[in-house]
């Protein structure tokens, strides 16, 4: 069976499967094994001026653009697509006129997800689609044991016994303006026994005022802007802390403000979102028994120093 993947979520969903797609996305770069697979898109300010490239292109937004004779050569059964966001990735609608065009006989799959529901039972909508549903079955029951593991330790205190405590938490996926991530990412919050507060589950991500985010006053401040690594997401922190009167924030007077990379951990919709969960619960509570200590995984960095009350 021939897979495209035309996102990074859909091309890590299937690698995880055991099928690496045959063409993939200029976006897709993990796992390792897709960095020489032929690439289907860019952006379409790329081609200004080119008219021999405008040539091969079936479809295009304003963004981005997909090479027809690349998809044509692929030959692909299945093609692996979303429909969050049309800024992150080439949108569904795009794909199914390039196969329309084509006269491919390809089936096209919209790999969305609203929230951690979504993102779960879209693991086993890939395994379908790529021929591996009972692979797909044991790679979902991995993650919600793994899950369910999370949201045991949470739930303990230190001492062993039960713990009410839920830090206030702002996870951040965009600085100027400053954006508070949503979707999955409040239920992966509450999960790891934090409380989310400014966005709800299902809710996609949306600007937020400084005010609000210093009414909220967050415990935990975590930084993972989109398509950031750890070190690009700890200059933007930075940047946020000088630029906004912050001090007076729980978070930034207890030293406790994360960079996180989003690229890895905030911005896809993989089973990785397990591996975030994880990572959050570290930082939401560092005491917790058998919990890493944040800044122990090299894709989360503390920022700063406390600022004396």
């Amino acid at each position: 069976m021939s897979v495209v993947s035309l996102f990074p979520s859909a091309t890590e969903v299937a690698a995880a499967l055991g099928v690496t797609p045959t063409a993939v996305s200029h976006q897709c770069d993990h796992p390792p094994a897709v960095a020489d697979r032929p690439t289907l898109t860019g952006l379409v300010r790329d081609l200004d001026g080119d008219p021999d490239e405008l040539d091969r292109i079936v479809a295009h937004d304003d963004v981005y653009y997909l090479d027809g004779d690349a998809l044509a050569a692929a030959d692909p059964d299945a093609i692996l697509t979303q429909g969050v966001c049309a800024v992150c990735a080439l949108d569904a609608g795009l794909a199914r006129r390039a196969v329309e065009r084509l006269d491919l006989d390809a089936a096209v799959l919209d790999v969305h997800a609203d929230d951690l529901a979504d993102v779960l039972a879209n693991v086993e909508r890939i395994g379908e689609a790529v021929g591996r549903p009972d692979t797909a079955i044991e790679l979902r029951a991995d993650l919600e044991a793994r899950i369910d593991a999370v949201a045991d330790a949470v739930s303990t205190g230190a001492g062993g016994t039960a713990s009410d405590s839920r830090p206030r938490v702002a996870v951040l996926d965009w600085t100027d303006p400053v954006r508070h991530g949503g979707l999955w990412v409040p239920d992966l919050v509450r999960l790891a026994g934090g409380e989310p507060g400014l966005v709800a589950a299902g809710e996609r991500s949306r600007k937020v005022d400084p005010a609000e985010l210093r009414a909220f006053d967050p415990e935990v401040l975590v930084v993972g802007p989109c398509s950031a690594d750890v070190d690009e997401a700890g200059r933007r922190a930075r940047d946020l802390l000088e630029r906004e009167p912050l001090d007076d924030v729980t978070a930034v007077r207890d030293g406790r403000v994360y960079a996180m990379d989003g690229t890895a951990y905030l911005n896809r919709h993989s089973h990785r979102v397990v591996d975030t969960l994880e990572a959050l619960a570290a930082m939401i509570h560092p005491d917790q028994p058998g919990s890493d200590q944040p800044g122990g995984d090299a894709k989360v960095r503390r920022v700063g120093r406390a600022v004396t009350r």
